[in-house]
């Protein structure tokens, strides 16, 4: 009798601005998922910054994807670190800055690949800030990709930045026509003289041009459910800034976005993060803590993926 084929997840955490938390939600989420008996694996994908193994505990990780590139390593087995936590592996990333900061689009895709072939229940990915093409590409791994973002007014206008700008990337990898793939390129540039400002905008040039393509790319809008977490709220009117950003997505980009839950602030984060402890050893009874839980049960028993407050 065959074996049924485990179920994988690849959750990658992106945001467009920096210091909301990204390294700290991927390496705790992934606490909580091993909590509940998962086995995981957290990479650190940011190739400009890395510093997800700090987080974990670990000052010096004895091999990262610096090694996986340069030794052209077949599998990404021999970069797995044990974390010290059961069923937590982690990736680092590059440690030479200069090697991997800006990768050829070879590399990305070989990471990529590799990523994809982990075996584990949940593989997380830290995404870098910013919204390069390579943060797009490890963006649409899956379609369980998360923003993150917190309640500041320039954070939640990257988050909508980040969401226009890797969806139009994924239209143009779905795109084969040129003049398409041109007007999508222009839509790209938020400031476009053609006055293309959200993909339905955009939608309604392509279906003048053909018909046939315009239906395909609704098919992707339909496919494409990206997740939200908005972190270090302070109250329950900040908490709530969560289903003000899905109603936005929906009636400006006629997107679906699943609301998966706040995590509070607290300044001890700050100090975990200082320390280069876990949070989660630390201070295993705190709200935060529960909140990041919650997020994690709802992964965990599959309601990650249609589940949505209300």
């Amino acid at each position: 009798m065959d074996k049924v084929k485990k179920q994988r997840y690849i959750w990658a955490i992106a945001g467009g601005k920096g210091g909301i938390g990204k390294s700290f939600v991927a390496a705790n989420l992934g606490i909580a998922l091993c909590e509940r008996g998962k086995k995981v694996i957290v990479v650190d994908a940011d190739l400009g910054g890395a510093n997800l193994h700090t987080l974990l505990g670990i000052p010096q990780p004895p091999m990262s994807l610096d090694e996986f590139i340069r030794e052209g390593m077949r599998s990404m087995k021999g970069v797995l670190t044990e974390t010290g936590i059961p069923n937590l592996h982690v990736i680092a990333g590059a440690q030479d800055i200069l090697a991997l900061s800006n990768p050829k689009q070879s590399q990305t895709q070989k990471i990529i690949k590799h990523i994809c072939s982990l075996d584990a229940d949940h593989i997380i990915i830290d995404l870098a800030t910013g919204m390069a093409p390579s943060v797009f590409d490890f963006f649409l791994i899956s379609d369980n990709g998360i923003i993150l973002c917190t309640p500041e007014p320039t954070s939640l206008e990257n988050a909508y930045q980040f969401i226009r700008g890797v969806f139009f990337h994924r239209w143009m990898n779905m795109a084969t026509d040129k003049e398409i793939r041109k007007l999508i390129e222009v839509a790209m540039d938020t400031n476009n003289p053609e006055g293309i400002r959200t993909p339905l905008d955009l939608l309604e040039r392509v279906d003048k041009l053909d018909k046939e393509t315009g239906r395909m790319l609704r098919v992707g809008m339909q496919d494409f459910r990206p997740r939200l977490i908005l972190n270090k709220t302070r109250n329950r009117k900040e908490a709530e800034l969560g289903f003000a950003v899905r109603s936005v997505c929906r009636k400006y980009f006629g997107l679906e976005l699943c609301y998966l839950g706040h995590i509070l602030y607290d300044h001890n984060v700050y100090l975990a993060v200082q320390r280069g402890q876990p949070f989660f050893q630390d201070y295993p009874g705190s709200d935060v803590t529960e909140c990041i839980r919650d997020i994690a049960s709802r992964i965990s028993d599959e309601r990650g993926l249609e589940w949505s407050l209300s």
